[in-house]
């Protein structure tokens, strides 16, 4: 009888990267760092969104438009690493045995692109707000 599970006797025997060549795990890590990485930068997008859309003294910030367009450009990049799947193989050439930019692999450069952007658009949102904080406190020294 074949066992999927290793020789131990408990549910954590069992071995996810059995038969998977070094690159091939090498390609996963990479591919679960970076969609690690996509989660942080939405999370960063949605809390830009929720702080900045509140109303303040009555008057929305303007900003937040571009907190929301930046956490669509990083939904983009998330469906970048789905044109990329297999995890395993996203990192590799066409023949799936070496480290090197394949066919998949531009698909995760394309993410990152979409990723960039998001970058921008919330550095452009910082900026926004920066601008109106300032206008703000002229306003109230005024």
């Amino acid at each position: 009888m074949h066992m999927l599970a290793a020789s131990g006797s408990n549910a954590f025997a069992i071995n996810g990267f059995a038969g998977m060549p070094g690159v091939e795990q090498l390609s996963f890590w990479l591919t679960f760092i970076l969609f690690n990485m996509y989660v942080g930068l939405e999370v960063v997008c949605l809390a830009a969104f929720y702080f900045a859309s509140r109303p303040r003294s009555g008057l929305p910030n303007p900003a937040a438009i571009w907190y929301f367009i930046a956490a669509l450009w990083v939904v983009m990049a998330f469906i970048t690493t789905v044109w990329a799947a297999p995890a395993e193989r996203s990192f590799l050439d066409d023949s799936g045995s070496f480290l090197a930019v394949g066919t998949r692999t531009v698909k995760v450069f394309i993410g990152l692109a979409f990723a960039a952007v998001a970058v921008a658009c919330l550095l452009l949102g910082a900026v926004e707000t920066a601008r109106r904080k300032r206008a703000a406190e002229q306003t109230i020294v005024i």
